[in-house]
């Protein structure tokens, strides 16, 4: 919100709003933190008021309103909006209560062709986001996705024009639920257990169908039904901040590293610790421990570390993921470790970004568990091994990582902001064990917004495979967001 205001509903009855012309005009000093509690305090003892009571008078908030797209539906105050805050309920716990509803996602539209296994495909996909976030105070929500138009094992409505032997209109429509979780604080929903705010009652929880992605989608990338309780702000001798979180999941699953049309999910049993810390080193170190109890599959261990920080002017961000079967293997659970570096630089004098991604996996790591639809566990390691997330369009450099090294090496150009931008990359990928399984691809990426609510995206690719023939794609989208 950007309006100061105490007791905002006997505002709205005095109907009383300064205009940011004149909110500037009073060059009233703006406190931060502790003072800000002091300086209004003060003001209100030199008034005569209750030293604890929010002021009546609405004072603007000294910035420019922020632009931005409308939502879909909006209940409520309004989202990054300025004006009188609603009055809210208080619940039997003490909690107020202040429901909002936002409805808002994105629509994607795309004509997609490419050559796979010496055939061409032509497509016409669709990919409909539909999100609905049911806020009832500033940390707790109700939230629920859904994907009406399409399936995340790559079947959509649209239309097939190649191969013509199974050409013609698909139809994927769907009222399925993909998302639907519920998030809060408990220092919150019970206020009374800590009045004066002292304690170490803040601990955040969530419950539901809800994603989860573990060290950037590596170790795993997935929307099961779980429970995960949060400790925050936990500060120790050279750690600025800690932040614990247990997880426990239990049905939905899809267990390894997943192709389209490979869906296997089902029920099975996952424990977590997660953990991410800013150091004393000017770095941030993340720590997750799993381990997976399943009947349908072997049961396994699960460990992701990784640290980030900044050399100068150089970005980098090491990772060590290792999946370990209790006992033996399985298709969807191996044994092994997957490396992973990530260095960045912007360019003097420029926001354009160079990088150089690499990967090393040992023998055959497998993640947790991995939607159909967002590729490999090096699916980040840059645009020639990451799926466009619709249809059935191929990844380049996609294919199985195991006892493989690969890189890719890329430049991010901005034209005239970051509302166009381009991005060039070369990528390559060789098997460790003496197999002609090399590959090496040529990718190129185009995004310029249009407005507030569209975006313009080309892609395109060749690629070649030793003993395979050379591959390519070429895709046009249009994105609406609302």
């Amino acid at each position: 919100m950007f309006t100061i205001a105490e007791s905002p509903h006997a505002a709205a009855q005095d109907g009383k709003q300064s205009s940011l012309p004149e909110a500037r005009n009073q060059a009233l000093p703006i406190a931060e933190g502790r003072d800000a509690v002091n300086f209004y305090r003060s003001q209100a003892e030199m008034s005569g008021e209750d030293p604890l009571r929010l002021s009546n008078k609405i004072v603007q908030y000294p910035v420019d309103p922020v632009d931005r797209p409308d939502p879909l539906i909006e209940i409520g105050d309004p989202f990054v909006g300025n004006g009188p805050i609603r009055p809210g309920f208080k619940t039997f716990t003490g909690q107020m209560l202040q429901p909002s509803f936002l409805l808002f996602g994105t629509f994607r539209t795309a004509f997609q062709s490419f050559e796979e296994n010496g055939r061409n495909n032509l497509e016409w996909a669709n990919r409909l986001d539909l999100n609905g976030n049911l806020n009832l105070s500033g940390t707790e929500r109700l939230v629920f996705s859904m994907r009406p138009l399409d399936r995340e094992t790559g079947d959509y409505t649209g239309y097939n024009f190649e191969p013509s032997d199974d050409d013609g209109w698909r139809e994927e429509l769907n009222g399925r639920l993909t998302k639907l979780y519920f998030e809060g604080d408990l220092g919150e929903i019970f206020p009374g257990l800590d009045p004066t705010d002292s304690h170490t009652y803040d601990i955040g929880f969530s419950i539901g169908r809800q994603p989860i992605k573990l060290q950037d989608g590596m170790l795993m990338n997935d929307i099961i039904d779980m429970i995960g309780v949060t400790r925050n702000s936990l500060v120790f001798d050279g750690i600025a901040n800690l932040r614990l979180t247990g997880v426990y999941g239990w049905n939905r699953l899809n267990r390894g590293s997943s192709e389209l049309g490979d869906n296997h999910y089902h029920s099975a049993n996952l424990f977590g610790l997660l953990s991410e810390a800013d150091t004393a080193l000017n770095n941030t170190l993340t720590l997750d421990f799993i381990y997976v109890a399943d009947d349908q599959d072997e049961n396994a261990w699960y460990m992701g570390i990784a640290s980030t920080q900044r050399f100068g002017w150089l970005n980098s961000t090491l990772r060590v993921n290792a999946s370990i079967p209790e006992h033996s293997s399985s298709k969807n659970v191996g044994s092994g470790a997957l490396l992973l570096s990530q260095l960045s630089s912007t360019l003097p004098g420029s926001d354009d970004v160079v990088y150089f991604n690499t990967f090393w996996d040992v023998n055959r790591f497998t993640s947790i568990a991995q939607s159909p639809d967002v590729g490999s566990a090096v699916a980040n390691v840059g645009i020639l091994y990451g799926p466009v997330g619709m249809g059935r369009y191929g990844i380049p450099l996609g294919q199985q990582i195991d006892d493989t090294v690969g890189t890719a090496l890329g430049y991010q150009l901005f034209i005239g902001g970051i509302d166009n931008q381009l991005i060039f990359e070369v990528g390559a990928r060789t098997s460790t064990q003496e197999q002609e399984e090399g590959a090496v691809g040529l990718g190129a990426r185009y995004q310029r917004a249009i407005g507030r609510h569209h975006v313009l995206r080309l892609d395109g690719f060749v690629a070649g495979q030793e003993r395979e023939n050379v591959s390519y794609g070429l895709r046009t989208e249009w994105m609406v967001k609302f």
